[in-house]
């Protein structure tokens, strides 16, 4: 844009030339009862020239041109002022406003070149026309050039301090408008500024339904003493503050807008595990107060199941058994979701917590028949050796009940920057992404007698040892959990 807007001035430069050569010339005439043919041939040559300008303006460099238009307007100036009179000339006053246009485009340097171009020209000027002039002493043609040259040398002196200094203070505001622009546009938060009338002075917000609700609660504030300066708005599933501050002793408003989403989900989510961890805490004891008669219940049934004279009663003492083997389960499930902070942590390699893992969940009955394939990388972390061989006990379990028979398990350990992965794929049903991102919480199942603990307790283990856990399916292709742990 600056490219352009200098072009632009310089195009005016050139176009106002013979306007002003044909007004000099033109109104000068009639006081000095001249003839008026040589106005006319130098209005015709700053024609010729506004044409050469103009072609020169697409060929050479902006500067050059504007050095070439200045240094060239000097002889035309002194062909004015011999056409006018010569010595006795007032034009000479040309070359002032010559320097003084001269600094405008060119700064101090310009304005100096000029004004130094201009009093030698008008040095020989002076002295050319002197030969011819009777009644005149040398020293009064040399007064009448030190005057003009004392003043245009002044001038240009002057004006290219002036030039100069404008320059600077251009410069420096535009770099502070322009630094100070980039920082709000780039802001995370939407500014906007309003007058007394409501109406946008600025704003980094682009054009949207958004920025109109703003802009109303902010001509509002502006309107009405009685507002608050803090609003809640929701918009689009997202939560914003607006805070309204008036400026300028009250002739403006300025309205920042804040988009608090993710400090809200970050509040709901240490909510949510306040609430996990109390139900834990809950539960555990729940669990340890129910343990103790459940164990009295088995013991006293293990007794009659033995007792061979009572055939008719084993299929009911069957039944209870199996309830209760099944309600054991749920109960230490429970426990194990109450107790999953590690308490003794030593260097571990992640084979050993695997092989363990892999050693207690291929008991299980679902287990039979399935084939396990292991790639290793091996390397270790500092853990609980228990509570993270639970973890990944329970993840393999939750593979073991997706996987028909003759299935397989693939189990791969690699590093990762600082990290060390464990991945578990099976090649099971698979989930559903609307059930995807709740496998993690407690008591969610899809497997009719769960408990919905298996993954919740592994995911508040592995979060325990600062590690994390993710998960990727596709239905009919089988899912994977990726486990990310710290290296040791």
């Amino acid at each position: 844009m600056k490219i352009f807007g200098r072009i632009d001035r310089i195009v005016g430069l050139i176009i106002v030339h013979p306007f002003v050569v044909a007004f000099v010339l033109l109104t000068s005439y009639p006081p000095l009862y001249r003839t008026i043919t040589p106005a006319w041939y130098l209005i015709l040559a700053s024609l010729v020239l506004a044409a050469v300008f103009l072609v020169l303006r697409a060929r050479i460099s902006a500067t050059a041109l504007l050095y070439i238009i200045f240094l060239s307007d000097i002889p035309l100036a002194g062909a004015i002022i011999h056409s006018t009179g010569g010595i006795e000339s007032l034009f000479p006053l040309i070359y002032v406003i010559l320097i003084l246009a001269g600094s405008m485009y060119l700064y101090r340097r310009g304005a100096y070149i000029i004004a130094i171009s201009a009093t030698v020209f008008f040095l020989g000027l002076v002295f050319f026309q002197s030969r011819g002039l009777q009644g005149y002493a040398m020293s009064v043609v040399l007064y009448r050039f030190y005057v003009f040259g004392l003043l245009f040398l002044l001038v240009g002196i002057l004006s290219g301090g002036l030039s100069e200094s404008y320059q600077r203070r251009v410069e420096e505001a535009a770099r502070l408008r322009l630094t100070t622009e980039d920082i709000i546009r780039n802001l995370p938060s939407g500014v906007i500024t309003v007058d007394s009338r409501g109406d946008i002075l600025y704003t980094n917000m682009s054009d949207s339904r958004l920025r109109a609700i703003v802009h109303l609660h902010v001509a509002r504030f502006m309107n009405d003493r009685g507002t608050s300066d803090s609003f809640e708005l929701r918009f689009n599933d997202r939560y914003y503050v607006l805070s309204c501050v008036r400026i300028f002793d009250g002739k403006a408003g300025l309205a920042i807008l804040q988009d608090m989403t993710e400090l809200r989900r970050l509040e709901e989510s240490s909510r949510v595990a306040s609430e996990t961890k109390l139900l834990a805490e809950l539960g555990g004891s729940l669990a340890h107060e129910i343990r103790n008669p459940l164990s009295s219940i088995m013991g006293s049934l293990e007794v009659i199941r033995d007792d061979k004279g009572r055939k008719k009663a084993l299929p009911f003492v069957e039944m209870a058994l199996k309830e209760t083997k099944r309600l054991n389960d749920i109960v230490t499930d429970f426990l194990n979701f109450s107790q999953f902070t590690p308490k003794n942590r030593n260097k571990v390699r992640i084979g050993e917590v695997i092989s363990e893992a892999l050693l207690g969940s291929l008991l299980r009955e679902n287990a039979k028949g399935l084939v396990i394939k292991r790639r290793d990388e091996d390397f270790s972390v500092l853990c609980d050796m228990d509570k993270l061989k639970s973890g990944f006990t329970n993840i393999l379990n939750n593979a073991y009940e997706v996987s028909g028979e003759k299935n397989t398990i693939e189990i791969r350990s690699y590093r990762r920057m600082k990290q060390g992965c464990v991945e578990i794929r099976d090649h099971g049903p698979g989930i559903e992404q609307d059930n995807l991102k709740r496998v993690f919480e407690p008591f969610y199942t899809t497997k009719k007698g769960g408990t919905g603990l298996g993954l919740a307790i592994a995911w508040n283990i592995i979060s325990a040892h600062n590690g994390s856990i993710s998960v990727d399916s596709k239905v009919g292709e089988g899912t994977t959990f990726v486990v990310r742990l710290p290296l040791a």
